[in-house]
């Protein structure tokens, strides 16, 4: 049997660069509305330019980049309206995965959800949290929301679940800072995980759904 062949290197650095663009754009680190200029790029991040014009395009269909016409590509904006519809999308889907998520869940589910839950409560039990801290609690807190809705059936859902759960994740890191102490959000996450280890649909819906509406309403709040 022949060996595998390896990845092409522009394809793994396409590859890089998307990650590394787009946690830049999700961090805020590359502003909304910047111009993204293929030189101010490579000098930022050291890949050729075909590497990262293949990063803007899949960027482009995440809707974190916009592309305007002959003058290149800019971080997409954000505003108040847009959060509002983001969130209210997220929270339509996040109840609609969960509805069918806890009743199907099996012991791996249950696993899964027991082990992020409490990677993610290490980390909240720090009310101060440093800079270092609030990107891990982002890991922390996608692998458990994740891990929620991991029994769901309908993978078109949970791709469409993911796509606005990674729109949601930019406005939240806007306003993170600001919010973290004026709210325990640890409180609700073991709410959530309460009422799914329970298998208490009615009750994790509703806990979800005020979950998703107060960090849309402290981001708008924030912005």
């Amino acid at each position: 049997m022949s060996a595998p062949q390896a990845e092409p290197p522009e394809k793994t650095n396409a590859e890089r660069a998307y990650r590394r663009i787009r946690d830049d754009i999700v961090a805020g680190a590359l502003s909304p509305s910047e111009k993204m200029k293929i030189e101010m790029l490579r000098g930022r991040y050291g890949f050729g330019a075909a590497p990262l014009r293949e990063a803007l395009a899949r960027l482009s269909g995440d809707h974190l980049v916009e592309l305007q016409g002959q003058r290149g590509f800019i971080v997409a904006p954000i505003s108040a309206k847009d959060a509002e519809e983001i969130g209210d999308l997220r929270k339509l889907l996040e109840v609609e995965a969960l509805r069918q998520s806890i009743p199907a869940g099996d012991v791996a589910w249950e696993e899964r959800l027991i082990t992020t839950y409490h990677r993610l409560e290490r980390l909240e039990r720090d009310r101060t949290p440093s800079e270092a801290d609030l990107y891990q609690w982002e890991i922390r807190n996608t692998e458990f929301h994740d891990a929620t809705v991991a029994a769901c059936t309908s993978g078109w859902l949970l791709r469409m679940r993911q796509h606005m759960y990674r729109q949601h994740e930019r406005y939240r890191r806007f306003s993170r800072k600001s919010t973290a102490r004026k709210r325990d959000i640890h409180d609700e996450h073991r709410a959530l995980f309460d009422a799914a280890i329970e298998r208490d649909v009615d009750e994790a819906i509703r806990i979800i759904s005020s979950h998703v509406q107060r960090t849309t309403d402290t981001v708008i709040a924030g912005m």
